[in-house]
């Protein structure tokens, strides 16, 4: 009776043991080849007041690079959950914007480049980022 209560107990505890959600990271070292100039955007950011009047002592301004590469290669850099392969292993034309990326003020097409891609997927959804590592005149 003893080993039978204590079992039922063992077995209990483990039923109200909180369920983990499985999340999934991947950060992947992409290397590409610059197919064009990179745009270089800034925009004056001037947050209003409760009353919707312009409020100049927070003004800022927001830096966004566009760039267009062929990525050529991808590795893993950190955790990858389902490795880091190039699309039926081809290289591929990828556009983004990059938020203060001010090493590409003086890259041109041709240069190379190093992104860092991080894709994160849990319960909530999926969360993806890249962020420029290198420029490779």
């Amino acid at each position: 009776m003893k080993s039978f209560r204590g079992c039922f107990f063992a077995l209990a505890s483990m039923c109200f043991i909180p369920a983990a959600s499985a999340s999934y990271v991947n950060t992947c070292l992409l290397t590409g080849t610059l197919l064009q100039d990179p745009e270089h955007m800034i925009a004056s950011i001037s947050p209003r007041d409760a009353n919707g009047q312009p409020n100049h002592q927070q003004e800022y301004e927001k830096s966004t690079f566009m760039i267009k590469v062929k990525i050529e290669q991808s590795e893993i850099a950190g955790r990858a959950d389902s490795g880091c392969q190039l699309p039926q292993n081809r290289p591929y034309e990828l556009s983004l914007a990059l938020p203060d990326a001010f090493a590409l003020v003086n890259a041109q097409k041709g240069d190379k480049v190093k992104l860092l891609h991080v894709r994160k997927t849990n319960k909530n959804g999926e969360y993806e980022k890249y962020i420029l590592k290198d420029v490779i005149h």
